[in-house]
């Protein structure tokens, strides 16, 4: 029995694997398919472009004065209009001057004034009597004495400085008013009721609020993209830049290049264009700016004329990738305009057809076959 245990375990694993090897079913063969990558494009646009250079800078006044006392007198009264920081409106009376030494100086000019006109009329009669006397009488040429002609020309010139005194009395008493030459607020006041003034003493320092300027620096890679000469002159209204300045999202208005400067500001190195803000035309009644505000610029430049914005993080070492017409992916060499802020702006090579790469991808391989979903 034992022995042939053996040769019956043998047999048996013989059949069962003839049994199995007969039963085994076939293995479907599956050819393997390539998976085209989808990836999302974006359109490649062309259009006329200006350049765009981003400065900021803060509020200087357009004009500014320091107003000074003309004539020796005290103060008598002050504006609430007058106090630092204060508004006022052209026309608007600022500060009244004592002036009662001024108008008794005025009458006195006006009593001489009438003396020099009764002694330059009775003169002049005197002159006309002397003239017809000699042409009646008189025989040769007669001296100017007798013709009474150096009493007229002393009575023409005490007329003459009588009219003058009578002017210069009514100035002075004009002086005595401080009119406003124009709409603005007072930066610093320095006088009070009761002051003594002198003729040269600062009564304020005040500056208009219908313009204002701001310096505007710039690097020198963005002086080409201006269209300006730095030579310090004032431009012409038909070359004038366009500003857009921003104070908060919701306060964005407008200002005109009208100057450069021709040298470099010495702290930044940088080149300096200057803006005038129109505030009546811009902000209307509704004037928000003071002096020393920081601004946001943005520098209307020259046309680039028809050229491709595409985000700057697109571009590597002058290259883009993009996908052709044929559904390829292509690696361009680009040439630039320049750069401003997140974008880049293409001057040449990108071609008709062509849609930019947003998808990041593992590998990319010039020549791939790419299925495309335009955003």
């Amino acid at each position: 029995m034992k022995k042939n245990i053996g040769i019956t375990i043998l047999i048996t694993s013989i059949i069962l694997t003839i049994v199995l090897v007969s039963n085994k079913k076939e293995v479907d063969t599956v050819t393997s398919v390539s998976k085209i990558p989808l990836v999302k494009v974006s359109p490649l646009i062309q259009n006329i472009i200006n350049a765009r250079i981003q400065s900021q800078g803060t509020i200087l006044p357009a004009n500014e004065i320091i107003v000074l006392a003309e004539i020796n007198a005290r103060v008598d009264w002050i504006s609430g209009k007058m106090e630092t920081g204060s508004s006022f409106y052209k026309g608007d009376t600022l500060v009244k001057l004592d002036k009662r030494d001024y108008e008794l100086a005025l009458i006195s000019a006006g009593s001489n004034i009438l003396n020099a006109k009764v002694n330059l009329e009775r003169e002049q009669a005197e002159f006309d009597l002397a003239n017809k006397e000699w042409e009646r009488v008189g025989s040769g040429k007669a001296s100017d004495l007798t013709l009474r002609k150096p009493q007229l020309a002393q009575a023409e010139a005490i007329w003459a400085a009588s009219k003058a005194a009578v002017e210069q009395a009514q100035r002075n008493v004009d002086r005595t008013v401080i009119i406003a030459p124009f709409s603005g607020r007072v930066r610093k006041k320095n006088i009070n009721v009761g002051s003594s003034l002198f003729a040269g003493t600062t009564i304020a320092q005040i500056y208009s609020t219908d313009y204002y300027e701001v310096r505007l620096p710039i690097s020198d890679r963005d002086m080409f993209f201006t269209g300006l000469s730095f030579d310090g002159n004032s431009i012409s209204p038909s070359n004038q830049l366009d500003v857009l300045f921003r104070l908060d999202n919701n306060n964005v208005f407008k200002g005109k290049i009208v100057r450069t400067e021709s040298e470099k500001d010495y702290k930044t190195k940088m080149v300096i264009l200057i803006a005038k803000i129109d505030a009546i035309k811009n902000l209307g009644t509704n004037n928000i700016l003071a002096i020393d505000q920081f601004l946001e610029a943005e520098i209307i430049g020259i046309e680039l004329g028809k050229s491709i914005q595409i985000p700057r993080s697109m571009v590597r070492d002058s290259y883009v990738w993009v996908v052709d017409s044929k559904k390829k992916l292509r690696k361009r060499k680009v040439d630039l305009w320049r750069y401003e802020q997140e974008k880049a702006i293409v001057k040449n090579g990108l071609f008709k057809g062509d849609y930019l790469l947003m998808s990041r991808m593992n590998t990319l391989v010039d020549g791939m076959i790419v299925d495309i979903n335009i955003n």
